[in-house]
């Protein structure tokens, strides 16, 4: 019976050793994705849910003169002429809202559908930091031959030190560290097609 306990305690041990590197990873990874604006994207996408990307998206289908922008997971409620206020005519006439995605699997289903429908095969895709990871991954499941520039959006008082530690987006690292495991081992196993 000791011998049980030793052993548990030691693969105990060895699992959270294995959590916290893969955790210190996956945050370095996020806060280091940066992106080379220079290489143009045939099309924009946003996904909705966090504060500054679609003003990110817009800016960026502006600077980048980029053919299109996706904005996925448009709330049902919200009405194109209340979401795009602000914008000039001639954007508009690029821009798609998809009101079908309710979580990340749904975006990368309604961006998959978009980009068939267009025709485009790289995009540049935005969405918060914390997010990118399984973004990715997730529309990389449903098209490997898309070409994807990562275009992270940080918080306005975001530095990259460490007082990230002590603000809520410790927290949204910690939990989307989770789920982008979840969807891995998910997809390893075969589970959910």
């Amino acid at each position: 019976m000791k011998h049980f306990w030793h052993l548990l305690l030691y693969c105990l041990a060895i699992s959270f050793c294995c959590w916290l590197i893969g955790f210190a990873c996956f945050c370095i990874y996020a806060f280091s994705l940066q992106t080379d604006l220079s290489t143009k994207q045939e099309a924009v996408v946003v996904l909705t849910g966090g504060s500054k990307r679609i003003d990110t998206a817009i800016k960026l289908l502006k600077e980048q003169d980029a053919n299109y922008l996706l904005i996925s997971g448009v709330n049902k409620k919200v009405s194109a002429k209340k979401l795009l206020k602000n914008v000039p005519p001639l954007l508009k006439n690029k821009i798609t809202l998809g009101y079908e995605a309710e979580n990340t699997v749904g975006n990368a289903k309604e961006i998959n559908d978009w980009i068939k429908n267009k025709n485009i095969h790289s995009v540049l895709l935005v969405t918060s930091f914390y997010h990118m990871p399984r973004s990715v991954f997730e529309i990389n499941r449903q098209n490997k031959t898309l070409k994807i520039a990562p275009m992270p959006v940080f918080p306005t008082e975001f530095n990259n030190s460490v007082n990230w530690i002590k603000t809520r987006y410790a927290w949204l690292l910690f939990i989307e560290y989770h789920k982008f495991v979840f969807v891995n081992l998910k997809h390893w196993l075969n589970f959910g097609g």
